[in-house]
Formats: C-alpha cells, sequence, structure tokens
C-alpha cells in the first residue's frame, strides 16, 4: 500500500474515535471516585457525571478521566508511518535490482555473441590451418618421390634435358633438384596466399550477407543480379585413420557424417586406437559416464569413449586388433575380423565379434570370444551376469564381463608384483594367464571393405 493511502486511513481511524471519545464519554473507562454521599440529589449526579472528562477533579481522591483510544491511535499513526516508509525504501531496492538485472542479461547476451564470433573465426582459421598442413605435406611427399627416382637415374639421362637447367653443364642433377624443389615450393606458398585471400574474401561476404539478410552487393561480385559468390572449396574431412597420411603426429580429426561432430583420434599406421595402457598414470577404475565420454589424453592412455566408439563401428564394418607386452618384452597380438558395440540404450554390448585371427605371430590366443554378447558394466552400473557378484568392482575395471570374463584390459595396473597380481590387474588369460597384470596394451580398430579401402 502507498503512503499516502496509509497516513489517510491512519488519520480517517483517528478522527472517528476521537469524535467517538468527544460525543460519548460514558461508554469510556470510567476514572476511580469516591463513595457518594446518600444526600445528593439526581440533578447533582447528572452534573458531576457532565464533568468527568474536564480537566480538575471534584476531590483529591479522585483521577482524571483518559480516552485509551487517543493513546493507541497515536501509534498506530506513527507505526503506520513507519511502515509506510519501510514500503517505500524497499520499492527504490527493487527498483534498482531490477535495473541491474536487465543490465546484466544485456551484457550477457553481448558476451554470447561476441564469443560465438570468435569461435567461429577460430573454427575457420583452424580448418585452413589443417588444408595447407595437408597441402604442404602432400607437396613434400611429391618432392621426395622424385628426388629418389632422379638420383636413382644415370648422369646422362637427365630428366630435363631441354630444359634451362640442361643447356647448362655445370648443373649436377642434384643441383637441379634443388631448384627444382625451390620452384615448387615457392609456387605452392604463391598458391596457398591466393587461397587463403579467397577464402578471407568469401568470409567477409558472408559476414555480409548474414548481417544483410539480402544478397550481396552486385559491385563484389559482378553484374547486378548475378549469382553469389560460390563458397570456397573444401576438402571432405577424413572418416578413418586410413587418411592417416592427414594426421599430425599421430593425431586426426574425423568426422563421420556431414551432420556429425567431429572429434580426434590417435592413429597407429591405419588402425584407430580405441584404447592404450602403459602406466599408472589413468586410473581406469571409473563410472559410467566416464567410459561414455571418454577419458585420459590422446598422446598417452586413454579410452576413447563408448559413444565414439559406437559411432565408429557403426558408420562401417571394423576388425579389431590388441597388442600385449609384458615386463619381460614379449609382445603379442590378438585379432577378430569384425567387431562392433551397441548403442548407449543398449547398454553398449560386445554385438559383434568375429572369428579369432589365428595367423597373428606371435599369438595371445582368444581371451575375448567368451565376452561376445556382453554388456558394459562399469563399478556403478552392474550390467554383468553374475547375480552375487559385481564384476567391474571385482576386477577393479571395467569391460564386457560374462560372469565374470577371462581378460580385464580395462583393469588395475601393476607396477610393482604384477606377477602375483590376481584378477584386478590387466590381465589376458592366454597369454601369461589371469594373475600376471601385463605392462602394455593396445586396443585398435580398422574399416574392411572395398569402399573404405578405396578411400
Amino acid at each position: 500500500m502507498m503512503r499516502p493511502q496509509l497516513e489517510a486511513m491512519a488519520i480517517a481511524f483517528a478522527c472517528l474515535l476521537a469524535a467517538i471519545c468527544a460525543c460519548d464519554g460514558s461508554s469510556l473507562v470510567e476514572p476511580p471516585t469516591t463513595q457518594a454521599p446518600p444526600t445528593l440529589s439526581p440533578a447533582h449526579v447528572r452534573s458531576r457525571l457532565r464533568t468527568n472528562f474536564r480537566a480538575s477533579p471534584v476531590s483529591g481522591t479522585t483521577t482524571p478521566p483518559r480516552c485509551e483510544y487517543k493513546e493507541l491511535m497515536t501509534n498506530l499513526h506513527d507505526r503506520v508511518g513507519i511502515l509506510a516508509t519501510l514500503d517505500e525504501d524497499q520499492r527504490h531496492r527493487l527498483e534498482v535490482i531490477d535495473k541491474k538485472l536487465d543490465q546484466l542479461v544485456d551484457s550477457n547476451a553481448a558476451r554470447m555473441e561476441s564469443l560465438k564470433a570468435q569461435q567461429l573465426n577460430f573454427q575457420q582459421r583452424l580448418d585452413s590451418f589443417e588444408h595447407i598442413q595437408r597441402l604442404s605435406r602432400s607437396t613434400l611427399d611429391e618432392l621426395k618421390d622424385l628426388s629418389r627416382v632422379v638420383r636413382a637415374a644415370p648422369q646422362q639421362d637427365a630428366p630435363f634435358p631441354n630444359s634451362s637447367f640442361g643447356n647448362n653443364n655445370d648443373f649436377s642433377v642434384t643441383d637441379r633438384l634443388d631448384a627444382l624443389a625451390t620452384l615448387l615450393t615457392s609456387t605452392a606458398l604463391s598458391v596457398r596466399g591466393v587461397q587463403e585471400d579467397v577464402l578471407k574474401l568469401t568470409q567477409a561476404i558472408n559476414r555480409q550477407r548474414r548481417l544483410s539478410h539480402r544478397r550481396v552487393a552486385p559491385n563484389l561480385i559482378g553484374q547486378p543480379g548475378a549469382a553469389p559468390f560460390p563458397a570456397y572449396p573444401r576438402l571432405s574431412p577424413p572418416t578413418s585413420c586410413l587418411q592417416y597420411y592427414l594426421s599430425v603426429q599421430g593425431i586426426l580429426k574425423l568426422q563421420l557424417t556431414p551432420e556429425s561432430e567431429s572429434f580426434y583420434v590417435a592413429c597407429d599406421g591405419d588402425w584407430t586406437v580405441i584404447l592404450n595402457r602403459s602406466s599408472d598414470e589413468i586410473n581406469f577404475e571409473r563410472g559410467w559416464l566416464d567410459y561414455k565420454d571418454g577419458f585420459g589424453n590422446l598422446a598417452g592412455d586413454f579410452f576413447i569413449g563408448l559413444n565414439k566408439l559406437h559411432a565408429l563401428t557403426s558408420s562401417a564394418i571394423h576388425e579389431l586388433r590388441i597388442v600385449f607386452e609384458d615386463f619381460e618384452g614379449h609382445v603379442a597380438y590378438a585379432g577378430y575380423s569384425t567387431f562392433a558395440i551397441g548403442s548407449e540404450k543398449e547398454l553398449y554390448p560386445l554385438s559383434l565379434l568375429g572369428p579369432f585371427q589365428a595367423d597373428l605371430s606371435p599369438s595371445a590366443g582368444d581371451s575375448l570370444s567368451y565376452h561376445a554378447g556382453a554388456k558394459f558394466s562399469t563399478v556403478d552400473s552392474d550390467n554383468d551376469n553374475c547375480v552375487d557378484c559385481n564384476c567391474a568392482q571385482k576386477h577393479k575395471g571395467a569391460g564386457w564381463f560374462n560372469n565374470c570374463g577371462t581378460s580385464n584390459i580395462m583393469g588395475q595396473y601393476h607396477q610393482q608384483n604384477y606377477a602375483k597380481a590376481g584378477e584386478s590387474g590387466v590381465f589376458w588369460d592366454t597369454f601369461q594367464g589371469k594373475d600376471y597384470s601385463l605392462k602394455r596394451v593396445r586396443m585398435m580398430i580398422r574399416p574392411i571393405g572395398e569402399e573404405e579401402a578405396r578411400r
């Protein structure tokens, strides 16, 4: 309630009660009086009642009359005034808070727009850098091949007999190759510079188009009414490590479909590494969410994540290769002709595991076929077939357990007492047994089929 209204109500109540006090004094609290003498007449009594609210008492033993409503209304008026003051102060504070909230919302919106623009610019620069790296690597490979071919040829069979290099007998084959390499490198740099300029111009035009929501100005493209500037041609992103030659230090960015999100993987030749263990720096005794999204360092120990593994194995038929090494330096291999896992809705089962490839040498034996069809289990998500136990907790890791299993690749890493680590260690039953915890394990997959091979 507004302050003027509160004050008006207080004044109205005060006036009403004051009128009651003035007009009907007999209804108020009667002051104490002395006992009336028996000789008083009725007229004298009425005169005494009319003087109850006068200032002077009749005798020294009487108490002056008072109206308690006046005191109550005074207190009420004071309290109403305080409430009105507090109401105004509270309203002012609320208005200040509203203004600050509006300013904060506007500031956050502006910051989000700025971050989006910076992210887009960074992504475009990253794509351009990757494209330049691929071109540079391809050019260097061609120069290396050309150098090997020419240096293997006799001196008299130089590849440029009619060129300007061939007219100078002082030039050796090595000098000609160096000159050719310099010319090719200079040409590649010039082409790259032109491509970058075209890309920048395209980005500026697209940015202007988004801002104006209409066609690009004719003087930027050509004649009025001409088609918009064509988009800068870009190479298709790789979909597997079969394009490992595009990787940088073994790390490659994949995009399985044009609509899917891209992600980075570690490549070992044309194999995509999905798990690597070589030390105890990364703890593999983790929960469901960690195994779903993946964890670790692609340049060290890691697990790629069940979501990415499902996306990879559902995009093409893959084969599986596992490499083992014990602490004595013995290396062994296990391979399976096909491999795939299901979705999270199905609890990521080991839905496809082909025949064991016994021709790999030295062979580690088959300790995974027993797990075929099993759902994935972690310490906080028990999906094994053991009724009275949790295999993930028993083996201190995770995996496709089947009451419980013959292997524990994601178990606890042991650097001490590895020969007697027990079933909680990283073991492969057909290679050193269940009690021996291995030194290194690497799981890799590779797409198979003519279509992927051509790509």
